[in-house]
């Protein structure tokens, strides 16, 4: 379950992102090809790193407690890229 705080500071993230893109000039340059990918790239990044972070600390709060669980599907797939 993700606690409400996370959620705070996820949501407060992306407001702080959509409010910098929409004060952005409507005429100025397009992103090129190569910037989006770099973009892309830095977004999974972000998104592998915190999907690691999560499920290691869900692991160390289940050893702390003493419940040793299987891990999922989804925790070996990230284990496995780590």
């Amino acid at each position: 379950m993700i606690q409400p705080i996370t959620l705070l500071g996820a949501g407060l993230c992306f407001g702080v992102l959509y409010l910098r893109y929409r004060s952005q000039p409507k005429d100025g340059p397009r992103r090129t090809p190569k910037q989006k990918i770099k973009t892309a790239k830095i977004l999974f990044a972000a998104l592998l790193a915190w999907l690691t972070l999560s499920f290691t600390l869900r692991h160390m709060i289940g050893k702390i407690d003493g419940a040793d669980q299987e891990p999922s599907l989804m925790e070996r797939v990230v284990s496995y890229l780590k």
